[in-house]
């Protein structure tokens, strides 16, 4: 919400002063009611504080989920690039046996970011 678009503060409202006049409302009931909209912006203004914090708190943790993902999808390009030279074969050798166990460890990685490896291209 833009601070531009609000008019008053629970100060502002608690200090007005009316002037009297003979036809007017009732001053106590006109200050019960005043008291009761400055309770509603002193929450306001306590919940637009606690929301602006935990949006910057989100923020910063979004920013570095982005960057721990775009690495991880860097190494997986990597890994993908020296799988490219791994022949098809019906023999189990060790190097592949490796290779498998890291590419399951970067998969891991990224399930646990809330990536999903079979989308990466």
């Amino acid at each position: 919400m833009d601070n531009q678009s609000i008019k008053f503060k629970a100060e502002d409202l608690l200090n007005k002063r009316f002037t009297p006049n003979v036809k007017g409302y009732d001053p106590v009931e006109v200050d019960d009611y005043l008291d009761l909209i400055i309770k509603d912006y002193q929450t306001f203004a306590k919940l637009q504080s606690e929301y602006k914090k935990y949006t910057e708190r989100l923020e910063l943790e979004n920013r570095k989920n982005k960057e721990a993902l775009k690495a991880l999808e860097l190494d997986n390009g990597r890994m993908k690039k020296r799988l490219d030279g791994i022949k098809e074969g019906t023999e189990v050798t060790s190097e592949n046996i490796e290779l498998i166990q890291r590419i399951s460890k970067l998969e891991d990685a990224l399930y646990r970011l809330g990536g999903d490896p079979r989308k990466i291209k």
